[in-house]
């Protein structure tokens, strides 16, 4: 008989303690790391193209293995204080729903002075005040880190001569212009790059093999790239992929966000095709969709507040959405023991960059890590087609 589920969180009260349950489907070892600051909240729907997400959690792929702990960067965001009541929510309703197509609950109380993810870029995004970068060149292998702030993604043209472009995405959205911006490959002199456009950068990279090592040097910042050599197209898995997950009766997944280097969230999501959905940040705010109607609440022990979902979601949907460009399989690895493709693409009309671990005998995407302004997101997908009931809270 299938179990009642309104939504699991991960429990963070005790950053030593490896041992996070969810449904009984996840065990993750955590890394202690920076608190996370008191939030204000506001709650709000925006039923539009959401663009800017992603958590850079895993950096490196390893040649054999790939490490599925939530690894950290600089400053992270797993350690809680235990008496933070009050929580930046929900940012990512999106994220469950679908990256481009999908609604943004944003809720919020209070007027606190920090913010795990600031509203403030997102809201900027969203409206369209920001200016969009130019888009890599097609056809480019796409890699992209984070930069303090900033979200610094790299294609890289391999022709007669490789050409090297850099994208820079500002901490308040939209590409960044008007930055000094070099290029350092292998242990070859720094190369000054030129610029192509809104946030866009680009120089050729000395001798005609594809560099193994490019180093970005921007802002005072280095963020170094391994360049795979040997890479494959990877449009058919992609497209793939994305029927799969439309295709997955129910979801468990649980997410790590953050819009800078500090502070952050964690959250559980559950769907149940084709409209019903649930999350849970804990010690936070929560909510249960089902349909048109939606209950939602700011902290673990406040009252339900129903209300209209308009429109009702779709689930599950591709994190990326319907736009997938310049995809490649940079290598392999293994998740929970699955073999998988380590895939890069970009959304330019986001625009965000991905890194997806899809299985390679189901097409399920096991992992994904987004990259784009004011937004760093990793996803780990937990749990596929297991009975999953969403029922309204009481």
């Amino acid at each position: 008989m299938p179990g009642d589920v309104v939504g699991v969180g991960v429990r963070l009260q005790h950053a030593h303690d490896p041992d996070v349950s969810a449904l009984g489907l996840l065990e993750v070892e955590l890394d202690r790391v920076g608190r996370i600051d008191q939030h204000r909240l506001a709650r709000g729907l925006v039923a539009d193209e959401v663009g800017r997400a992603a958590e850079v959690l895993v950096d490196e792929l390893a040649e054999k293995h790939f490490v599925t702990t939530l690894t950290t960067a600089p400053a992270s965001f797993l350690e809680v204080e235990r008496n933070v009541q009050r929580w930046l929510l929900g940012i990512a309703a999106v994220l469950a729903v679908g990256f481009v197509a999908g609604v943004l609950v944003l809720t919020m109380t209070d007027s606190g002075h920090g913010s795990a993810v600031d509203t403030t870029r997102l809201n900027a995004a969203l409206t369209g005040s920001v200016e969009e970068p130019v888009p890599p060149p097609r056809g480019a292998l796409v890699l992209a880190h984070e930069s303090g702030e900033r979200a610094v993604a790299l294609a890289v043209t391999r022709d007669a001569r490789t050409r090297l472009t850099a994208t820079v995405l500002g901490a308040r959205g939209g590409g960044e212009s008007g930055l000094t911006l070099s290029f350092r490959v292998g242990a070859r002199p720094v190369i000054r790059a030129r610029s192509c456009g809104r946030g866009c950068y680009t120089a050729r990279a000395p001798g005609g093999a594809v560099p193994g090592r490019v180093e970005v040097l921007v802002a005072g910042r280095s963020v170094v790239f391994r360049i795979p050599q040997a890479v494959s197209p990877a449009a058919g898995i992609v497209a793939r992929a994305a029927r799969v997950f439309r295709r997955l009766r129910s979801l468990v997944f649980v997410e790590s966000l953050r819009s800078g280097p500090t502070g952050g969230i964690v959250t559980t999501w559950s769907l149940a095709a084709p409209d019903r959905v649930t999350y849970r940040i804990h010690g936070g705010a929560s909510a249960v969709v089902i349909g048109r109607t939606r209950w939602d609440r700011d902290t673990p022990d406040a009252p339900w507040r129903r209300s209209s979902q308009l429109p009702p979601l779709q689930v599950p949907q591709p994190t990326w959405g319907d736009v997938a460009e310049d995809a490649h399989v940079i290598g392999t690895a293994r998740v929970a023991g699955r073999p998988a493709w380590v895939v890069t693409f970009v959304n330019p009309t986001t625009p965000a960059w991905f890194t997806a671990w899809i299985d390679r005998r189901s097409y399920r995407t096991l992992q994904l890590r987004m990259t784009a302004s004011a937004h760093f997101m990793f996803h780990r997908y937990e749990s596929f087609d297991r009975p999953l009931r969403i029922r309204p809270p009481k």
